[in-house]
């Protein structure tokens, strides 16, 4: 018999796919969140809803945990105020940037999915009591919230499963347990109604293999073979109890494409060294405007359809990244986005790739959610009656690829444009050092994905 204390794992996958061109490559490994016993990580509430009909925990047999069908979005239970999706959306934001903080100082290029990550911690708060659910709350910025917090997260979160020409955002959420532990019916109920994230058990002590395969299938199946494996073979063991898993898969064409004749080597002023990228050019008319005392400029690039964009901030100085994180706040960048305002742009962006595999659960931990990685003191009640139960890792993997075209951008329909005349210069946005990126849900306001570029080769 295993002497380990019953571990619980966070997984989340997070592909982000802008460029057509890397639809074709091999699948790969995204955003994955699990956890380790010694240090403390936060869990979130409510959010996510993909369907999966197939799936109460009492209906499932062990030897049935297959990959469910392609994520659907389910039915939002319930009313839930404008005013109460709105600060669940806020939260999410804030969630976000306190982590792009607390990572300010990990070196090189990042990636992080903080609405990915707050829904796998959301459906790991809702399991949770006491202590633990207040410090898992207050991470997630769900504290003070009133209302029917549940439904008000499936109605925000049913938006973001969608499939058109030119966007495809796909989120799906699934729990795997060990098919020998016991899990309250009313957890697993609750997990399936508002996150549709049916239960999966699987045999982690006679079966570890097996059971890695099952939950790599279904994300496969999930992000329609973009995401490989996200349970590693040393990731899961015979202690682990149970998994929440939730995957998120975003391709978008953009509005405007660059025209890749265009694109030209330029020299990029990294952190650490200098040399020439594959710089994309193009001239358009997007919303802008400068920031922290004209130390940045913000540039938003609109996808096809309007409902996505990836907002950019550029610092005045090729060292000046620093200070843009320094002190940062969804507060400061939700004004520059309200004061950024169309104008010509003199558009000058590196194609990039980027693949962030992270250990998040130091930052979580300072975040304040240590007592649920503490066996003796976490509190999980809420899922089971198992008292040593406690979260064991936060890993978090995410691969991105930016280019000319967008993702699945058809070969016709090549748009360079010019905008203004003579007496209306474009304003110069040259990406030839380190900046930041996010890509947002615009009608919502909800950042998706935050990431930073300092090496694009």
């Amino acid at each position: 018999m295993s002497q380990r204390v019953p571990r619980t794992f966070v997984v989340c996958v997070a592909l982000v796919g802008c460029d057509a061109t890397a639809t074709k490559s091999e699948p790969a490994p995204i955003a994955t969140v699990a956890a380790s016993a010694a240090i403390p990580t936060a869990p979130p509430t409510p959010t996510h809803a993909p369907a999966d009909k197939a799936a109460s925990a009492a209906e499932a047999k062990p030897a049935e945990a297959k990959p469910a069908e392609p994520a659907k979005a389910a039915p939002p239970a319930g009313k839930a105020s404008s005013e109460l999706k709105h600060a669940l959306g806020r939260s999410i934001n804030d969630f976000t940037i306190d982590l792009q903080r607390k990572l300010a100082k990990q070196p090189g290029n990042l990636l992080v999915s903080g609405m990915s990550l707050s829904v796998s911690l959301a459906m790991l708060q809702a399991g949770s009591t006491g202590t633990t659910a207040r410090e898992l709350a207050e991470v997630l910025h769900h504290d003070g919230l009133t209302g029917d917090v549940h439904a008000a997260l499936a109605h925000l979160a049913a938006r973001w499963n969608h499939e058109h020409d030119h966007v495809t955002l796909v989120t799906a959420s699934r729990l795997f347990g060990d098919q020998k532990y016991e899990f309250k019916p009313e957890y697993l109920d609750l997990t399936r109604k508002v996150f549709a994230a049916p239960f999966g058990p699987l045999d982690f002590a006679g079966d570890l293999a097996g059971a890695r395969e099952q939950i790599n299938g279904w994300v496969r199946e999930q992000t329609r073979s973009e995401i490989g494996e996200i349970v590693a073979a040393d990731a899961v063991d015979a202690g682990t109890r149970l998994l929440v898993t939730d995957a998120a898969a975003f391709k978008a064409d953009w509005l405007e494409r660059f025209d890749p004749a265009a694109t030209a080597p330029v020299m990029f002023y990294g952190h650490e060294r200098r040399e020439p990228v594959p710089m994309m050019r193009s001239v358009q008319r997007v919303s802008t405007t400068l920031g922290l005392a004209g130390k940045l400029r913000l540039v938003e690039l609109p996808y096809r359809g309007g409902e996505y964009s990836m907002v950019l901030l550029l610092p005045a100085t090729r060292g000046g990244l620093e200070d843009v994180e320094k002190g940062f706040d969804f507060e400061r960048l939700q004004s520059w986005l309200d004061a950024a305002k169309p104008a010509p742009v003199d558009l000058q962006l590196p194609r990039f790739s980027l693949d962030s595999d992270l250990d998040l659960a130091p930052f979580v931990y300072k975040l304040g959610a240590a007592r649920v990685f503490d066996a003796r003191r976490a509190e999980l009640g809420g899922m089971t009656g198992e008292k040593k139960l406690a979260l064991s890792a936060v890993r978090h993997r995410a691969r991105l690829t930016v280019g000319e075209h967008g993702a699945d951008a058809p070969a016709a329909n090549a748009i360079e444009i010019s905008v203004g005349d003579a007496k209306t210069a474009p304003i110069p946005f040259i990406a030839d050092r380190p900046f930041i990126f996010y890509i947002r849900d615009v009608r919502s306001g909800v950042l998706l994905f935050y990431g930073r570029v300092v090496d694009p080769a």
